[in-house]
């Protein structure tokens, strides 16, 4: 108990001045998973601000940058005064972010001390299955391994969570995850946003059913295992309803959907906003935009002039107040650059490219892909490593089927069509995970650049858990 309390108060001191914040929130859901929030009478909203996890440089030696990650239990308040058991990194709930250069050979020291095997799983790194952390990679309960990679792709807010079989999706409800930032020379030398808590920030948004207690469990009903855990409170980095202060100027959020299987629809009431960002860099071009839509696993990064905005607004999510934006007497940049970072362009002769089809459906019994549970003891298929491929995913549209967020592991994608149109400027850059609404079509160009076996799934992760997930071989 004592090694507990010490980690709290250690985390609380390294992110923010406030720990947590209670606001208790029901909610309807459909199988749009769209969720919308109700907040109860007796909430008191906005009265913390928003956690900021620390930010790890890592001690370099040798040319080798090197973190450490400590996978343990903790205690949190949800709700004031009521703890409850949670999981984080380095501290009781999510985790630290890693601060990574791209080129850079990168070692992270993880120790398990929780009772259960774990994995590390680094989401959006273009990495091997020697370290990409999925299944086979357990780390056993009172263990210590060491992983080592170098990630050679371009500036991203990547993130990081568990992805132990079968223990994914209580792992990551119960506190697990943590965010990258992986920074290259052009995302250096661009002039936005990039002063962490003060024009640049980390926004995890996450729902969770507690008990009156407070107390946060996992478990699933039928009904949850088939459309995955969704619904209760809505936070953001732990905490429900928090508020920031922003300067007068541009700001930077760093949006992550890590929700089990909670699609956000983000906006400013109306207003516009930039995104420059998608899951696996920035874009070619800030795009204007008045909603932003994320499946689990997805992420997207943008601007708000906050000169348009009033002296308080609010960050919207699924039509509820989720984040208090508070302007304070300081300035920021004011230019938004009207281009980013090039994207090589797609060549428009694929017609010589494979095509594979992926068909993603969910019934009373489970969810699989192309009709087919995941079984670790089979490959689903075979590919060259070097070569490109077109990917066509397709969701079903009879009443059973609901939205997909389809994860690809080991690579980055572009999505080239979207059910047989272009698809929208946001959607243009670099993904791994990409959202198949009921009766979408959508088709991806892929490049095999790793080795080993790695895998595909749904995000919802009762689905990946529920059998909606493949696996593969790149063979040199």
């Amino acid at each position: 108990m004592k090694k507990i309390l010490i980690e709290v108060v250690i985390f609380g001191a390294l992110t923010t001045s406030h720990n947590q914040i209670l606001a208790n929130m029901n909610h309807s859901s459909g199988h749009n998973h769209n969720t919308t929030f109700n907040q109860a009478t007796f909430v008191k909203e906005f009265q913390k601000s928003l956690l900021l996890p620390p930010i790890l440089n890592g001690k370099v030696q040798n040319g080798v940058r090197t973190f450490d990650l400590s996978v343990t239990k903790g205690k949190w308040e949800f709700i004031d005064g009521k703890f409850t058991e949670t999981y984080g990194y380095n501290g009781p709930i999510l985790g630290p972010i890693l601060s990574l250069k791209k080129g850079e050979k990168t070692k992270i020291n993880i120790t398990n001390n929780l009772a259960e095997e774990t994995t590390v799983h680094w989401h959006g790194g273009i990495l091997s299955q020697n370290v990409d952390g999925v299944h086979n990679a357990n780390i056993q309960p009172n263990t210590k391994k060491s992983v080592e990679f170098i990630l050679n792709q371009p500036a991203a807010t990547l993130w990081f969570h568990p992805h132990p079989m079968h223990k994914t999706a209580s792992q990551v409800y119960k506190g697990l995850a943590g965010l990258i930032y992986l920074e290259d020379e052009q995302s250096q030398n661009l002039n936005i946003p990039k002063t962490y808590g003060v024009d640049d920030f980390p926004i995890i948004i996450q729902d969770k059913k507690l008990t009156k207690d407070g107390e946060l469990t996992y478990s699933t009903t039928h009904m949850e295992k088939i459309h995955g855990k969704s619904g209760g409170h809505l936070m953001i980095n732990g905490v429900i309803s928090p508020y920031i202060d922003i300067p007068n100027g541009l700001i930077r959020l760093r949006i992550v959907n890590g929700s089990n299987a909670t699609n956000y629809d983000i906006d400013l009431n109306g207003k516009d906003f930039y995104q420059i960002g998608s899951d696996g860099g920035l874009l070619s071009n800030p795009v204007t935009m008045k909603n932003l839509s994320l499946a689990p696993g997805e992420r997207g990064e943008i601007l708000i002039d906050s000169n348009i905005l009033n002296k308080k607004s609010y960050l919207y999510i699924n039509q509820k107040k989720a984040l208090e934006l508070r302007k304070n007497e300081k300035f920021g940049l004011t230019s938004i650059p009207k281009a980013l970072v090039e994207i090589p362009k797609i060549s428009k002769n694929l017609e010589n490219l494979k095509t594979r089809v992926f068909t993603l459906k969910t019934t009373s019994k489970g969810n699989t892909i192309n009709n087919i549970p995941y079984n670790m003891e089979k490959l689903n298929f075979e590919v060259q490593k070097g070569t490109q491929e077109i990917w066509e995913i397709k969701n079903g549209s009879k009443m059973m089927d609901m939205p997909h967020p389809f994860h690809v592991h080991g690579a980055q994608f572009r999505v080239i069509e979207r059910n047989g149109k272009t698809p929208p400027l946001n959607e243009q850059g670099w993904k791994d995970t990409v959202n198949l609404n009921a009766g979408d079509t959508v088709k991806i160009l892929i490049s095999y650049t790793t080795d080993g076996i790695t895998v595909y799934h749904c995000h919802i992760l009762e689905h990946e858990e529920g059998g909606m997930m493949g696996q593969f071989q790149i063979n040199n």
